[in-house]
């Protein structure tokens, strides 16, 4: 048990005569804590989060020294870190992804996700594939021209032809929409 659900187990049985079994049950359910972990800052003890030999009021996961750890995917241009910082200056950089309508498309399909999101000057049309399969999808209703590739999680800059489009397996694509 976590050091939070520890403390309310305790304030419950000891304090409040609640039953053990509900007090576990309450604390495990009331707190966030059974799945955080102290932010891996580096490979080094504790993950670089607090000083060796002090105790961090959550358990470091040791994978901090398998590369999971900010300096060192601060380092990798492939590393999840930087996948999600590429991700978040699209985002800021577009503002139909700030502050834009949604609009589902294609709302019949198991493989993937389909959607635009629409302000006043920009929109952007965002597929989240969610098979391992390459997908060939139609949205030539959308435009007659070409969209504009802002981010993929698979390829390079390409043309993307909205009648005719690819999405890679497991693939985040999202273009802007020329109307």
């Amino acid at each position: 048990r976590d050091t939070l659900a520890t403390w309310y187990y305790d304030e419950a049985v000891n304090k409040l005569g609640v039953d053990p079994d509900e007090a576990l049950h309450n604390a495990s359910r009331q707190t966030r804590d059974k799945c955080r972990t102290p932010l891996q800052w580096k490979n080094a003890p504790n993950g670089g989060f607090c000083p060796a030999g002090v105790d961090p009021w959550l358990p470091v996961n040791p994978n901090y020294a398998q590369g999971v750890n900010v300096e060192e995917q601060q380092a990798d241009p492939g590393s999840l870190l930087n996948f999600y910082k590429r991700l978040l200056a699209v985002r800021k950089a577009n503002p139909a992804l700030v502050e834009g309508g949604y609009q589902p498309l294609h709302l019949d399909s198991p493989d993937y996700l389909a959607f635009l999101r629409r302000a006043q000057n920009q929109t952007c049309l965002v597929v989240l594939n969610f098979s391992e399969k390459e997908l060939r999808l139609d949205f030539s209703e959308l435009s007659s021209g070409e969209l504009q590739m802002l981010f993929s999680s698979v390829h390079d800059a390409r043309k993307v032809d909205p009648s005719e489009l690819l999405v890679g397996g497991f693939e985040i694509l999202i273009c802007s929409l020329f109307e």
